[in-house]
């Protein structure tokens, strides 16, 4: 549990509350500004973070490599395995995807206007959600809807970077979740998408021949095609998002040693708060809330939305209990010695939320909630925590600044 982590970083439990405590002497009710100490753990701490960004994204760009790699045994040799082994190739990628959130959020805060509009631009290309799935294939009723089927589209980068989101942006053409889907399909009678729908077609059929059908507008290769573009684009994009930050790198570190230490700590946390009310209250609970079930759940194909989000709570855990200064302090300590309320209820109700979350995405990509009382009550439950976490949060801010 978290809270058995509350203290890591230091030599020992008793050694970790002595500098909590010694953080708490020298400190008089709006102290941080006057706090020497707390600042200089919290530049710090925000220095080493700005580095483990770094790190995270070539580890999320090595397994996005790597899914590049099992897509290119799929369409070289198609069999049940390989498909097998391009979904976990896939769901490894986006859960290292995921960890990255937060890291999103906080280059946001300090990056320049044009590069944070370009950094939200990859991210909608690279991992958009929802998407509409009779634009990428066939769904159920439907056997030849979808670009798949609709020879009038090219297939080719451009022609779908122009179609990703041209007339609604759930239309997407690009980034993990049209990738899923087309490895997955639309498992509504939980009968997952054949291998052979990427079969390669080697050989027209005399009715097609007929028809006047190339071999290249065949479903089959068609699909064959699009997963493999799909798949180059998501790496190229991810690429160029990996290029911003080497790019910005040193000016983002330049003004995280120009910026105070209560700044930074307001920077910190309002990232945080963003991303839970971002990617799971706005996105998520509160459309599922109001029935909007299709909508609200990032990894329907996969059925893997509740690792997405562990993924982002793991990167939240991360940074409060793993940056550490050179004498051991965390940023978990740092705003603990702010608030006695953060560290007293934060953990609380983080633990609880995970809990709550993997739960609530687990059921309702099972469907194996009962009655509608009880998933509103679920969902009332989930949102209830996130909110109280991030109310410690604004708390945290306010004993901080006042």
């Amino acid at each position: 549990m978290l809270a058995s982590l509350l203290l890591v970083g230091c030599s020992d439990e008793a050694a970790e509350s002595q500098s909590i405590e010694s953080v708490k002497e020298t400190t008089h009710s709006a102290f941080e500004l006057l706090n020497p100490e707390l600042s200089a753990s919290a530049k710090e701490i925000a220095l080493g973070y700005v580095e483990k960004i770094g790190t995270d994204l070539i580890q999320a760009g090595i397994e996005t490599e790597k899914f590049q790699s099992s897509i290119i045994m799929l369409t070289g040799q198609t069999n049940n395995e390989n498909l097998t082994l391009s979904k976990q190739a896939w769901l490894d990628a986006h859960s290292a995807y995921e960890l990255t959130t937060l890291h999103r959020y906080f280059a946001t805060q300090l990056l320049g206007e044009q590069d944070s509009l370009a950094l939200m631009q990859l991210q909608y290309q690279i991992n958009h959600w929802p998407i509409i799935p009779g634009y990428i294939d066939y769904v159920d009723g439907y056997p030849d809807s979808g670009i798949v089927h609709d020879i009038n589209v090219n297939l080719d980068v451009d022609s779908l970077r122009e179609q990703h989101g041209a007339f609604d942006i759930s239309e997407a053409t690009l980034g993990f979740h049209v990738i899923e889907f087309l490895l997955w399909g639309y498992d509504t009678d939980s009968v997952a998408r054949p291998a052979a729908d990427f079969d390669a077609v080697l050989k027209l059929t005399p009715d097609e021949t007929e028809s006047g059908y190339s071999l290249e507008q065949l479903s089959n290769n068609r699909r064959r095609l699009f997963l493999s573009i799909a798949t180059n684009t998501l790496v190229e994009d991810f690429r160029a998002l990996q290029s911003l930050w080497l790019a910005e790198e040193p000016s983002i570190r330049e003004r995280v040693e120009s910026t105070s230490g209560t700044e930074l700590i307001v920077i910190l946390a309002d990232s945080m708060s963003a991303m839970l009310t971002e990617e799971l209250l706005l996105r998520s609970l509160y459309p599922m809330l109001n029935g909007n079930f299709a909508e609200s759940i990032q990894s329907p194909y996969s059925r893997s939305t509740q690792n997405a989000v562990s993924s982002q709570l793991s990167g939240l855990e991360r940074l409060l209990l793993e940056r550490q200064t050179e004498n051991g302090t965390t940023l978990d300590i740092v705003f603990s010695a702010i608030s006695d309320e953060f560290s007293e209820f934060f953990y609380q109700n983080f633990d609880a939320s995970k809990a709550c979350l993997v739960l609530l995405y687990s059921n309702r990509e099972s469907d194996s909630a009962d009655t509608t009382n009880e998933r509103e009550t679920e969902i009332v439950e989930c949102i209830n925590l996130l909110t109280n976490i991030i109310d410690y949060n604004d708390r945290l801010k306010f004993d901080l600044t006042n």
